[in-house]
């Protein structure tokens, strides 16, 4: 008689089960801590909102969010997609002018030198001094809205991708030339896969600094319309005094900043896994 082997011990299948088994509890040993943190701080909240009675319209409480996300649910959702569209587009930009950019500073000695001390320069700089200017070239709207956020969240991957561009190991580019390797194979072979890290590593940062940047966008330039996106109903909130409100919208951005982040970090995180397999393969 033939013995049957365990399940889950000598088969692919178990072995695969066992790995997600044990990235399931990675994540809840991660993920418990944060949520227990958060229910202790909504506890504490709620327990002084009882003790010490703040009207609504001063300090809201949990409750009351909650019930404002009950009462303007449908608003919020429509301006967390309005939102998430602008932010979309912000960071598509983003990627493509920082990306276009430090390669062009990096190509350039004397231009990198000139230049890239003034991207770091420019982070520092607060936003609203662009405000009027780009409400004068754009208009009130969605273009003055993204120009906003493409400026909050270009600067950091023209730094960290130009960083990574010019961290190529000497001797790999002095063997590039021994074997008479042309600028674009240099390019493509060598500088942008070393630079990659640096790319997504900036992307990552520009993930949540575009949906930082689109609702201050939307704050200080948005659309005077019903249709608005969560900086309008910042605003919105704020003049009718509804804290509760304010602070649902609030939670909505949060919640739209952190999901945008990990969604470009997994899929970096992706990326460059894949990339790596096929560079071994290969190799």
């Amino acid at each position: 008689m033939t013995q049957s082997s365990p399940v889950g011990t000598g088969s692919p299948g178990g072995d695969v089960a066992v790995a997600k088994g044990s990235r399931l509890n990675l994540w809840l040993r991660d993920a418990l801590p944060v949520v227990l943190a958060f229910l202790v701080f909504v506890g504490l909240w709620q327990l002084g909102i009882v003790i010490f009675k703040p009207k609504p319209f001063i300090v809201p409480g949990p409750l009351d969010v909650w019930g404002a996300f009950g009462e303007h649910g449908a608003s919020l959702l429509e301006s967390t997609l309005i939102t998430l569209r602008a932010t979309a587009i912000a960071f598509i930009l983003s990627a493509l002018i920082g990306a276009a950019v430090s390669f062009v500073l990096t190509s350039v000695p004397i231009l990198y030198k000139a230049v890239f001390p003034f991207t770091v320069v420019f982070q520092s700089v607060p936003v609203i001094v662009f405000v009027p200017l780009l409400l004068t070239w754009f208009g009130i709207g969605l273009p003055s809205i993204i120009a906003v956020a493409v400026i909050i969240s270009v600067f950091p991957i023209i730094a960290n991708t130009a960083i990574g561009l010019r961290s190529t190991d000497a001797s790999l580019k002095q063997l590039f030339q021994l074997y008479g390797a042309n600028p674009w194979q240099s390019l493509f072979k060598l500088r942008l896969p070393a630079a990659l890290p640096y790319f997504f590593t900036g992307l990552r940062i520009a993930a949540g600094a575009s949906v930082i940047g689109v609702v201050v966008g939307e704050y200080m330039a948005g659309m005077a319309s019903t249709k608005g996106g969560l900086g309008f109903l910042v605003v919105e909130s704020a003049s009718r005094l509804q804290m509760a409100k304010l602070a649902a919208t609030g939670l909505c951005a949060a919640a739209l900043g952190i999901g945008f982040f990990l969604l470009v970090g997994y899929v970096s995180n992706l990326f460059l896994r894949s990339w790596h397999e096929s560079a071994r393969a290969e190799g």
